[in-house]
């Protein structure tokens, strides 16, 4: 299908479908092809013909695509990933709730779906193959804002995944509530081998109370720090996490980019992973101090149509604004696609009403992106994944 031998990457891009809530005239997830040392975009055709598939996770074995339907009743649909970036449909199951517009891998057993219509949070099981089953945990909420057309009840919108330095067979899953100005917190098991099954508390273990108006959206987790998008009050908000406790504290927040927008709504957050030493920084982990370059945020606007950078300052306590760099037409979500070797970073990012994915290649020095003038028309893009097409490749070729 694409020329992937030749060191092209996958990206598979979710978009809005003339089935979904809201429609749209994509025709489900999209397969592009992504030239990591010049940034050029190629669209290499449908993947997977399925509603609203507004968010997608991976998980890697085996190699295995989630994506969320956003639908009035939600569904959770699974597919497998060959060799030839080919899709294949592996079950769908219901999400427990309206409107589902996030999901998050966690581990071989399960997956997580936020649905933002009635803020019900579900775990999703998982089976060895990667197939979904229909849930025994969905967690409801209550509460309301002071932003009352956006706010008048709970709206789940996207989780992240901290540590629990207590107990290494569980986890803290943190989910961002747009309508009660709010990160709730969760627990959940990791399988350990050789060890009997962690049994996480039930329901909701606690909340982060952010300020009044927050309307936290998208989450990046930097060690002990967690870095929130505010789309209601256009600021970014840093927590600090307590392992131990499991427990949070609201630090401060800086605006969302650096000049002033009359109506600007952040979505996408994303940590820069740094590569130290010879070795990717993972996802959640904390970023290592240099004497240089302590890491970078990235934020999308939407309204100002800018991607913003923030330098990662005081060790993960604090950020600071460096640049605003122009995108396409209201930037919903976006990628950081690491560069092997020699090649450049990059973030691809998919504007939304623009109708239009776009690449951007980040300095190795300053960390602030600039457009590398690369464009794809893609109709109304929501999402970026990238899938190590090349990894399953090899996978597939051993005898």
């Amino acid at each position: 299908m694409g020329d992937w031998a030749s060191g092209r990457r996958l990206l598979l891009v979710g978009t809005y479908t003339p089935d979904s809530d809201p429609p749209g005239a994509g025709r489900g997830i999209h397969r592009i092809g992504f030239d990591p040392r010049t940034g050029e975009l190629f669209d290499q055709g449908v993947a997977a013909a399925t509603p609203g598939p507004s968010f997608l996770a991976y998980r890697p074995e085996p190699p295995t695509v989630y994506a969320v339907n956003e639908r009035a009743k939600g569904t959770l649909t699974a597919f497998r990933v060959d060799g030839d970036a080919d899709l294949t449909e592996l079950g769908e199951v219901p999400t427990g709730g309206g409107s589902p517009c996030h999901v998050r891998y966690l581990g071989p057993a399960q997956v997580a779906v936020t649905n933002y219509a009635d803020g019900v949070v579900t775990f999703v099981p998982t089976d060895a193959e990667g197939r979904p089953a229909p849930s025994d945990r969905e967690l409801g909420h209550r509460g309301r804002g002071p932003v009352t057309d956006r706010q008048e009840g709970p709206h789940a919108h996207s989780t992240a995944v901290v540590l629990n330095s207590h107990e290494r067979r569980l986890r803290y899953l943190l989910a961002a509530d747009l309508g009660t100005d709010e990160l709730r917190v969760y627990q959940y098991a990791v399988p350990v081998q050789d060890e009997e099954p962690a049994h996480p508390e039930e329901g909701l273990f606690g909340t982060v109370k952010l300020p009044s108006g927050t309307g936290p959206r998208h989450l990046a987790v930097n060690g002990d720090h967690v870095y929130i998008a505010g789309e209601l009050d256009s600021r970014v908000h840093v927590v600090r996490w307590n392992p131990r406790r499991g427990t949070g504290e609201h630090l401060g927040s800086v605006p969302s980019l650096g000049g002033l927008h009359d109506a600007n709504f952040p979505a996408e957050i994303a940590l820069h992973r740094l590569k130290v030493d010879g070795r990717d920084i993972a996802d959640g982990d904390a970023l290592p101090m240099t004497t240089t370059y302590e890491g970078r945020v990235y934020v999308s606007n939407r309204g100002a149509n800018v991607i913003s950078t923030f330098a990662v300052r005081d060790e993960g306590a604090r950020l600071e604004h460096l640049a605003d760099t122009p995108v396409g037409d209201w930037p919903r979500h976006f990628a950081v696609i690491r560069g092997h070797r020699d090649e450049p970073d990059h973030l691809v990012v998919a504007a939304q009403n623009g109708d239009e994915l776009r690449s951007l290649r980040i300095d190795p020095d300053t960390g602030v992106p600039a457009d590398t003038g690369h464009r794809l028309a893609i109709p109304v893009p929501v999402c970026v994944l990238p899938v190590p097409i090349n990894r399953i490749r090899r996978t597939c070729d051993r005898p």
